[in-house]
């Protein structure tokens, strides 16, 4: 009789659940079993005691089991928006390599950074082969180097309608209205080998081609960072006619180290006409942030003096002009590693 009673209390709870009552366990929870509870897999069926014919009571315990599974996720969620967060405030002042920007990006302006993949990048003709290295960066093997970096117009001499230092002035471009005018130019690099220590980096814009042969497009600022550590600008009027102004001591050797560098280049006014201010800055220690100028120069009109040669009134006149080409220099080193290479279009 006691275990009639016992039997009876206990099916008393699943009649609610199931038409057929305790004599068809598996009928009426079917519905409401979670799915892959009857896959055959552990928490599928409910337990049956062989013995009595009868669901044994744990089962009623253990059925939310499924729901306590999700238990670490809330964790998860927690995260994710941090990462957006941390990705914006980064981009505010840094590149895509994190590196600082000293100068914004002008909106709309033309901008370009190193791909991974560089030896596919049609913005970008090393005119020499480059290899990966193992950390990523990339490696050059040549005495000569001339790195160039195109805007999104690309670069084609046949589009250059004139030469003239006046009209050049005027219009403010040289081949297309966005040539790399305004910019600041970055770069890291290690000197693995060289024979003249005395020899340089140089990051430059504001022109085409150098060569001989169009020697009136080769005009351009060049930003010099020297493998012994002294720093200036020169100024080519067109190619190859050079004016330097007097070296700094920027650092010690750049032997067997990274470094990061700068060349930032910009129109602005002097007494109501117009110059260039001209910065080098220098990233001593790579951590991509902590950068300090080393150089300043204003071109305000009295720098040099042969721009006639190429139809301009005045011999002096500044570079106010944009160019289709910026370049990434350097001579005499026989073993370099570079990264992080990159050229903006900034405001004036």
């Amino acid at each position: 009789m006691i275990r009639f009673r016992f039997l009876s209390a206990l099916c008393s709870p699943f009649l609610l659940l199931a038409v057929a009552g305790c004599d068809a366990p598996g009928q009426g929870m079917e519905t409401q079993t979670p799915p892959g509870m009857n896959d055959g897999s552990a928490g599928g069926d409910l337990p049956v005691d062989p013995s009595a014919g009868l669901p044994a009571s744990p089962p009623e315990a253990t059925a939310p089991t499924p729901e306590s599974t999700p238990e670490p996720t809330p964790q998860s969620p927690a995260q994710t928006p941090s990462a957006p967060a941390q990705a914006s405030a980064l981009a505010s002042d840094q590149d895509v390599f994190g590196v600082t920007m000293l100068y914004p990006t002008k909106p709309g302006g033309e901008s370009w950074a190193l791909a991974s993949d560089a030896l596919r990048d049609s913005r970008f003709d090393p005119q020499k082969t480059i290899t990966r290295n193992a950390d990523g960066s990339w490696k050059m093997r040549s005495t000569q180097v001339r790195m160039e970096v195109f805007t999104s117009s690309g670069y084609d001499s046949k589009k250059i309608p004139t030469y003239d230092r006046d009209v050049l002035a005027s219009r403010g471009y040289m081949q297309s209205p966005n040539d790399w005018k305004n910019v600041e130019m970055t770069g890291f690099v290690k000197v693995n080998a060289t024979g003249n220590t005395g020899d340089n980096f140089a990051w430059y814009a504001r022109g085409g081609r150098h060569t001989d042969s169009i020697a009136c497009e080769g005009s351009s600022y060049k930003g010099g960072l020297h493998y012994d550590g002294r720093v200036r600008w020169e100024k080519e009027t067109w190619h190859v006619s050079y004016d330097n102004v007097p070296y700094k001591t920027a650092t010690s050797s750049l032997k067997g180290r990274w470094v990061g560098f700068k060349a930032v280049m910009r129109n602005t006014s002097a007494n109501g006409k117009p110059a260039v201010r001209l910065e080098l800055w220098l990233n001593d220690s790579a951590d991509k942030r902590t950068w300090k100028k080393v150089y300043e120069k204003l071109d305000d009109g009295s720098w040099g003096g042969d721009a006639n040669h190429c139809g301009g009134s005045a011999p002096a006149m500044p570079i106010t002009w944009g160019g289709p080409i910026a370049t990434f220099r350097w001579d005499s080193a026989t073993d370099v590693d570079f990264k992080w290479l990159s050229v903006r279009e900034i405001t004036e």
